[in-house]
């Protein structure tokens, strides 16, 4: 008996095994999609939102594929006109399939409130990387001056430039800089340029550098900043070499992170100089177009990330140039760019970047502002 029920058992094992059908695994044809720009967000109401703005899907095979994506969720997100209506929590999620019908799905959650708690803008982790310079422009510091300015991260550059062997700032610019033309006002820096007589000059603006306080080879610099618009207007962020190892301007470089023409306020631009000593110098550039709604007349984060054979810069975090190829007449690649810079705020009156126009004396009848919220500057890790 026992021996029947152990054959009727096997019988039923058998049966079972056969009744299973084992699927064949299908691999994923092709690489999937990837779909970037899009992360959890917390945003008060009332501000502005597209939610298509910097989101970008690419595939290896089909290339560029964001004009695919689909966003479900947006028929519950109260938005009107790209201004978000209510307070709340609300899930949003980006799709995109390519032609080897690879699905991929990104979920995110858009939190509305009544009014956003600034922690500070030196109060923050960027993934691998360390913070090593930050000024969020609090004003309260013990090393502030009584302009509010922080001089144990900045210093003033005053004058025509003649006194650092730069006429006109080496670029025929046709204001005096001077430190009453800087204000920190509301954990904001103000730079106001002003139509006034000084030094010679018929106008005034301000100049800010760190070449006394930080320096540094590499990383990530970024700055929020608005710009004022008019024509003969030249604000800049930019970097210049700690010491001129490989020689005068441009043998050791120079690294524009943002330049802007006030009379076009929907464009800023990025450039690099090297090569050899004036006039043997090179440069190259790039122009980033604001989309519709957006100009320097808003608050923007500006930056390069610098990498030893590599720089990107970015606006509000959007990629639009990548330069590889630099020299520096004399020295290996990638001299110039090896060694370590400082950092320059200035908001220049005419000069040669746009053709040495000037402005109309009727836009300084209001104040004509240069407005940095904050200056952050990160080291990659190892």
């Amino acid at each position: 008996m026992k021996r029947l029920k152990y054959i009727l058992m096997s019988i039923l094992l058998i049966l079972i095994l056969v009744g299973c059908e084992v699927k064949p695994v299908i691999d994923t044809l092709g690489d999937l999609p990837v779909i970037t720009g899009v992360e959890d967000l917390t945003l008060e109401k009332g501000s502005f939102f597209d939610p298509y703005e910097a989101v970008l899907a690419t595939d290896t095979e089909d290339g560029d594929l964001t004009d695919s994506i689909e966003i479900l969720g947006l028929s519950g997100l109260p938005i009107q006109d790209n201004i978000l209506m209510e307070v709340g929590d609300y899930v949003l999620t980006y799709k995109v399939k390519d032609s080897d019908d690879n699905l991929v799905e990104s979920t995110i959650t858009i939190t509305i409130v009544l009014e956003v708690v600034d922690l500070g803008a030196c109060d923050v982790d960027l993934t691998g990387y360390t913070l090593t310079f930050c000024d969020d422009f609090a004003g309260d510091e013990d090393s502030a001056d009584t302009n509010g300015l922080d001089l144990d991260k900045w210093g003033y550059q005053l004058g025509t430039g003649t006194d650092y062997g730069l006429t006109n700032w080496g670029n025929n610019e046709q204001q005096y800089y001077r430190s009453e033309n800087v204000t920190v006002t509301g954990s904001i820096l103000q730079i106001q340029a002003k139509n006034e007589s000084f030094g010679g000059k018929f106008y005034t603006s301000a100049r800010l550098w760190t070449k006394n306080t930080f320096n540094q080879k590499y990383g990530r610099f970024e700055a929020l900043i608005k710009l004022p618009s008019g024509d003969g207007l030249w604000p800049a962020f930019w970097l210049m070499p700690q010491d001129n190892v490989y020689g005068g301007w441009a043998n050791s470089g120079e690294i524009d992170i943002m330049e802007a023409r006030g009379r076009l306020p929907f464009e800023s631009s990025s450039a690099l100089h090297f090569g050899g000593s004036w006039p043997d110098n090179q440069y190259v550039s790039e122009t980033y177009t604001f989309p519709s709604g957006k100009s320097i007349n808003d608050f923007n984060l500006y930056a390069v990330e610098w990498e030893e054979t590599m720089m990107r810069f970015y606006v509000n975090d959007i990629l639009y140039y990548t330069v590889s190829n630099w020299s520096s007449t004399g020295y290996p690649y990638p001299a110039p760019f090896d060694q370590s810079f400082y950092i320059i705020l200035n908001l220049a009156v005419g000069g040669n970047f746009d053709g040495n126009r000037l402005p109309d004396v009727n836009i300084f009848n209001q104040p004509v502002l240069m407005e940095i919220d904050y200056v952050r500057v990160f080291q990659k890790n190892e």
